[in-house]
């Protein structure tokens, strides 16, 4: 819901959102979002669910997926 809502106050899509997580609350978010990121260190199910899965924050996983999309 909160994704959903910060969308809508923006007036963005969800094709144009991305969004990334690790843990099981965050299952219902990377579904929702246009890109969906795992993050390495994330649980099986959490993987699952993601459109893509990167390092984890002590590789740099965020920065890696930012660059390759926005660049």
């Amino acid at each position: 819901n909160g994704l959903a809502e910060m969308l809508k106050h923006f007036g963005w899509t969800r094709d144009e959102a991305i969004a990334f997580g690790d843990g099981g609350n965050d299952v219902a978010m990377l579904e929702y979002a246009g890109i969906g990121v795992a993050m390495g260190n994330a649980a099986p199910e959490v993987k699952a669910a993601a459109g893509r899965v990167t390092e984890d924050n002590e590789h740099a996983g965020v920065a890696r997926v930012l660059k390759e999309i926005l660049l």
